[in-house]
């Protein structure tokens, strides 16, 4: 796959998705830091929300619709596992609206790191099943009775397999296709330059959300069943 013109690539020292990464992540390290300046000047310690649009009311409405959907997918045990959730989806958004300006790249337009962050939901979600249910959650790959094992545990395996790859697959494949349209309609002639960007930029706005949304949201859905199932 071919990628759209990008900056990282100037210094080759260091290969490209690692520099996206670091970029994204220095991101959303200053975005955390300017949240906890405004909450430190606020006389009410964040209980009253801001008058006008700011940065800090964007992230907590994304974060109060997060932990609302963690409340009720993942159930009473949410705050456990909601630092891990929200960074992953604060990363993940912020990496795809990152394709979206001319010139930068998302880390999530590689398969490297979308694979990267289907692992930790991965990992996360089947230690969230062994910390709660203990070795019993081994039986549930080998079926109820233990003739079913030789058929049930490789089917087991492979559907569980199949959510790392569905994850990393749904995400690269997306934004890929998203910013390649971004930088196709930025490509237009001078006459369709006015419009045709900003339809697509539109789009893209929306595929990044989206997107974003749908990995945390598979990701909650994956611990909820994971605490939830009877082993």
């Amino acid at each position: 796959m071919t990628h759209p013109p990008h900056i990282f690539g100037l210094y080759g020292a260091v290969p490209v998705p690692i520099q996206t990464l670091l970029a994204c992540a220095l991101v959303v390290l200053v975005l955390s830091l300017l949240l906890r300046r405004d909450l430190a000047r606020d006389e009410t310690g964040g209980l009253i929300p801001p008058e006008r649009f700011t940065l800090r009311g964007l992230l907590e409405v994304l974060l109060e619709g997060l932990t609302s959907m963690m409340q009720d997918v993942i159930g009473p045990e949410w705050r456990r596992f909601a630092p891990i959730v929200t960074t992953m989806a604060l990363f993940i958004l912020v990496s795809n609206l990152m394709g979206l300006v001319p010139g930068l790249t998302g880390p999530t337009s590689y398969v490297e790191t979308n694979f990267s962050w289907a692992l930790i939901a991965f990992c996360v979600y089947n230690y969230a099943a062994v910390k709660h249910h203990g070795l019993s959650y081994l039986k549930h790959f080998i079926g109820p009775v233990a003739w079913l094992a030789p058929l049930m545990l490789p089917v087991e395996l492979v559907s569980h397999l199949a959510r790392l790859l569905s994850l990393t697959i749904r995400l690269t494949a997306n934004m890929f296709a998203d910013h390649t349209l971004v930088a196709l309609g930025l490509s237009f002639g001078l006459g369709l330059n006015f419009v045709i960007p900003w339809l697509f930029m539109g789009l893209g706005l929306f595929v990044a959300f989206l997107q974003a949304f749908i990995f945390s949201f598979l990701t909650m859905i994956y611990i909820g069943g994971a605490l939830e199932e009877a082993h």
